[in-house]
């Protein structure tokens, strides 16, 4: 007996749980959700000027509402996801086993510098935090000191737009108390 039925739809792309879908930011500031397919044959066809890919919609909305305008003026630089290792590769090898680790690597989506002061911040936008989330975010720290803390974002139309993650829980414990005591 077969417990899990494949689905027999004709889909010519194959999709993966990560990066199954892509946005794309026009230059004229729209938000375009399109599939690696379609992006793919986009890319061999030749992206139009000034289109910008990103991995999620909620990145894409970010940059157009808050760091496009501020590139714009000329006040910020915007790195695209920059890569950082958090722990590099090793084996370890016994008398019967020889195990490789792979490197723990962490990516922002955004590394923002200040062009009048230099200073970087490294940006990541987030719907929810996964569970590894805050131990890569705990490794990063850890790592790289000298840069200023991780900030990461979400965006939340009830507190107003664009908020830390922090600030949002904040917010969503006073809203749980404020509910509690009525």
């Amino acid at each position: 007996m077969m417990r899990f039925k494949k689905n027999k739809q004709d889909n010519s792309e194959e999709r993966s749980k990560y990066n199954a879908k892509k946005t794309i930011l026009s230059p004229d500031g729209k938000v375009i959700k399109v599939s690696t397919a379609e992006l793919k044959k986009m890319k061999d066809q030749g992206l139009p000027e000034g289109v910008i890919v990103f991995d999620s919609e909620l990145e894409a909305k970010f940059y157009r509402d808050e760091l496009k305008p501020r590139v714009d003026r000329g006040l910020i630089q915007v790195e695209m996801q920059p890569k950082f290792t958090l722990l590099d590769k090793f084996d370890v090898k016994s008398d019967n086993q020889h195990i490789k680790h792979q490197a723990i690597t962490y990516t922002p989506d955004f590394k923002v510098t200040r062009l009048a002061t230099g200073k970087v911040t490294l940006v990541d936008v987030k719907g929810a935090e996964d569970q590894k989330f805050p131990i890569k975010r705990k490794l990063f720290d850890s790592k790289f000191p000298e840069l200023a803390p991780l900030v990461v974002m979400k965006y939340c139309k009830k507190f107003g737009g664009w908020i830390t993650i922090e600030e949002y829980t904040k917010q969503k414990r006073e809203e749980k108390k404020l509910k509690k005591d009525a």
